[in-house]
């Protein structure tokens, strides 16, 4: 967690190819020399593993009608990431109870060392210099918006409502207070961190994150005086940097240093009084009594809970919500508005800055092809032409829409069914556990609402570090009971032969398995490799070596369409147009909706003197973008 928070929370196809590789490896070796699986497996287990296999599979057979099979590739490779991570977790539990205790401890933990070095980067501008490169390089007052160190606010963001819960539950079921009152002290500072990334998304799954574990955690009141005192630390220091414009503008300036040192003494003094508030608060619960008349059974908290949303929805219908839930709606798809700036009034705005449009192109590019889609990893190509507002997209920021518009209905089932299981399995251990470790199974479970809540409007699917933590909580809810201690009679030998022979199935399963991820992985990232050092030989002046480069990217992803283009761009270098040529029209006819091959043809073309062939390939790149600021001269 913390080694793909801290590069940019694993985005981009080295970093999550690095790590899916590691993963893949580790579970080849650990299954050949009969170390895993660790322990049998639960149906539901059984259950997870086979829908999100099953999504990567049919992510693998996508790639093959896709509009861009260089694309997929990386996006298959990306995904057989994610499952090294959710198999080799389930495969490595044993204990359930200790699974969701750990996994949540130290996802919990790695979350509030992320959060913290992001407001550290905020309040002294100089401890990391590379904070502010993201919002200098989109300008438009991104550098308001606290992105550091996963390079998008939003994801940020999504990530402290992943880890709110998480942390909530720790600071009120841990078995020293002394643990307590750390966690309850980095409340706050998640709550400051989560103000400063100005995400209307994040505070939202935030929102539903700690209402949902309030609701699952047992023993509700001193949960609730934790969430009040913690949430009125946030407060204050929510308003001290409202207070001080140069810091929460994210300007690097004498006044931002300073105003950053005075913050960062209110932090201090803020989650240390938090602190010792759950002290007093974990003292309370352990040794007072709760007063009669707060005791409520289950019976009567139903009844209360069916009342209270009874008197909420004839209250908000007598205040006007459906009309302003209507006006909410037409102001959402209303794309005007900045998408960077970084003023508390951001919160105040409903508009969608383009998601609706988004999500419209998405759905209506799935007519002819609802069951299929149009390939892992394609959605760019599918908006550029049909396009209606402006801007560089390359995500339907939503994993539900997109998926449903890249790999069809099939693709959607499969990764819906996972989370619905997945879930559901939380909600029914929460069910089945008693005081801390429901507490810790209510954290889960609101941390795992919490991301499928984020991936509904924004793209935290290709920043693995979410969805690592999701599938690092998913298989500790997924993994076995807790063993009896009570003695069983040894087993038939013939049953026993037959396990022996289940087991041996198995990890030659999982050996398969195991090669063929890393083959999907390896491959789309050595050709991104060769790709990436054919560049940079060519920005050196170096040519033979960039052409040696980009021909070995060639040999690696034959039929994929970036290593022909950059084999094209290093021949053009040379002069040598005949070979460019053909390897621009190889590009071509391999991403034959990508506007920027199309636009490099017509540049060769016109080079070597083929002036018609020029104009129909600058006419089609047009075509294929015609919102692009070069067609507007």
């Amino acid at each position: 967690m913390l080694y793909l928070g801290l590069n940019g929370g694993g985005y981009g196809v080295v970093v999550s190819s690095q790590v899916g590789l590691v993963l893949w490896w580790i579970v080849l070796v650990a299954a050949a020399w009969k170390v895993l699986p660790a322990g049998p497996l639960t149906r539901v287990a059984w259950g997870g593993l086979a829908l999100f296999g099953g999504f990567v599979a049919w992510t693998a057979l996508a790639s093959t009608w896709s509009l861009s099979s260089a694309r997929s590739l990386q996006d298959l490779s990306l995904v057989a990431s994610y499952l090294a991570v959710l198999l080799l977790a389930v495969a490595i539990h044993r204990d359930r109870e200790q699974a969701v205790r750990h996994s949540v401890n130290a996802i919990g933990a790695a979350i509030v060392i992320v959060a913290a070095l992001a407001v550290i980067s905020r309040v002294d501008p100089s401890a990391f210099p590379a904070a502010h490169v993201t919002g200098a390089f989109l300008g438009g007052g991104a550098q308001g918006r606290l992105s550091w160190p996963l390079n998008y606010w939003n994801g940020l963001a999504a990530l402290v409502a992943l880890g709110l819960p998480l942390v909530l539950s720790i600071a009120t079921s841990a078995r020293k207070l002394r643990v307590q009152a750390l966690a309850a002290a980095s409340l706050p500072l998640l709550a400051l961190c989560a103000y400063l990334t100005f995400s209307r998304g994040g505070a939202i799954a935030a929102s539903v994150a700690v209402l949902a574990f309030l609701v699952l955690a047992p023993d509700r009141f001193p949960k609730l005086a934790t969430a009040l005192v913690a949430g009125a630390g946030g407060a204050v220091l929510i308003a001290a940097a409202a207070h001080r414009s140069a810091l929460e503008h994210g300007a690097a300036t004498h006044a931002a240093f300073t105003q950053g040192r005075q913050l960062l003494v209110a932090i201090f003094l803020v989650c240390g009084a938090v602190a010792l508030a759950q002290v007093g608060i974990g003292l309370a619960a352990r040794h007072g009594t709760l007063p009669r008349l707060l005791r409520i059974s289950p019976r009567r908290a139903r009844v209360l809970l069916a009342g209270g949303i009874a008197v909420a929805v004839i209250a908000a219908v007598a205040a006007g919500a459906p009309s302003q839930l209507s006006r909410g709606w037409n102001n959402f798809k209303n794309p005007v508005g900045s998408l960077y700036y970084g003023q508390p009034s951001r919160f105040e705005s409903l508009s969608g800055t383009g998601r609706y449009q988004y999500w419209k192109v998405a759905v209506h590019s799935t007519s002819g092809h609802l069951l299929t889609g149009s390939g892992p990893g394609t959605f760019q190509l599918l908006w550029l032409p049909r396009a209606t507002v402006p801007g560089y997209v390359v995500n339907a920021h939503s994993l539900y829409v997109e998926t449903l518009a890249e790999v069809g209905v099939v693709g959607l089932a499969l990764l819906v069914g996972f989370f619905v299981l997945v879930l559901g399995a939380a909600v029914r251990l929460v069910m089945r556990s008693e005081y801390e470790a429901r507490a810790r199974a209510a954290g889960a479970a609101a941390a795992l609402l919490a991301f499928m809540v984020s991936a509904v409007a924004d793209w935290v699917w290709q920043l693995p570090v979410l969805p690592a933590a999701f599938l690092l909580l998913a298989a500790a809810v997924l993994a076995p009971a807790p063993p009896r201690t009570s003695v069983r009679a040894p087993a038939p030998e013939d049953t026993a032969v037959v396990a022996g022979r289940h087991r041996t199935v198995l990890r030659l399963g999982l050996v398969a398995t195991a090669l063929a991820c890393v083959i999907a992985i390896g491959i789309p990232l050595a050709a991104a490799s060769a790709v990436s050092k054919s560049q940079a030989a060519a920005r050196m002046g170096k040519t033979s070596s960039a052409l040696a480069d980009a021909r070995s990217a060639v040999r690696l992803e034959p039929g994929a369409a970036a290593p022909q283009l950059q084999l094209a761009l290093v021949l053009e270098l040379q002069h040598n147009y005949a070979a460019a040529l053909a390897a621009a029209h190889q590009a071509t006819r391999d991403e034959s909706q990508n506007w920027s091959d199309w636009l490099v043809l017509s540049r060769i073309e016109a080079e070597s003197g083929q002036v018609k062939a020029s104009v129909v390939a600058y006419r089609r790149a047009r075509s294929l973008n015609p919102r692009s600021p070069l067609f507007q001269q």
